[in-house]
């Protein structure tokens, strides 16, 4: 699956002014975006967080398990606001959330199963391409950076780090 160019274009648009170093600013794309963020205690822990359409505000409302890493929940947010961009452009999230006016994302879904929908590898694409952008990433691979170290760099866990260094070198195995 390839994201579409108006959503890669949304991504440049939105985040260009959002890094400090090579940290995104999640708190200043969900203002851009006019998305509340709050963080939750969910009775199941597998459950990463949700977007919901607020019915008496008519707007979008990010809610992040606050039991999970901090790296985990930056994911979890950026993911969500993945969603909602998917939404914006008529793409694969557009027609859950119009149906039942949320997305519930459950941990497990994105670590374990290897059936995943169309909405949630998208999501994770927009969330990876926002939390660790392709031309940052290969800079600092030349530079010889550890996954470990890029992980550090980005303010994600370094599981999220192989993901996205193996999706932009296919050629790259990590055991």
């Amino acid at each position: 699956m390839k994201l579409l160019s108006s959503i890669k274009n949304e991504i440049k648009n939105l985040t260009n002014d959002c890094y400090k170093n090579n940290k995104l600013q999640l708190n200043n794309i969900c203002k851009k975006l006019d998305i509340e963020c709050f963080e939750s205690d969910f009775d199941d822990f597998r459950i990463s967080g949700m977007l919901i359409k607020n019915k008496e505000t008519n707007k979008f409302e990010i809610y992040v398990n606050r039991r999970h890493s901090n790296a985990r929940q930056r994911f979890t947010i950026a993911h969500e606001v993945g969603h909602y961009i998917s939404y914006k452009h008529q793409s694969y999230s557009y027609e859950q959330l119009t149906k039942n006016n949320e997305i519930e994302d459950y941990a497990i879904s994105f670590r374990h199963e290897n059936i995943i929908s169309d909405a949630e590898t998208e999501a994770n694409m927009i969330a990876a391409e926002m939390l660790m952008p392709e031309n940052k990433v290969r800079e600092l691979a030349e530079k010889g950076l550890t996954i470990e170290e890029m992980a550090d760099e980005f303010y994600v866990s370094a599981v999220a780090m192989t993901v996205r260094v193996q999706s932009l070198y296919k050629e790259v195995k990590f055991v």
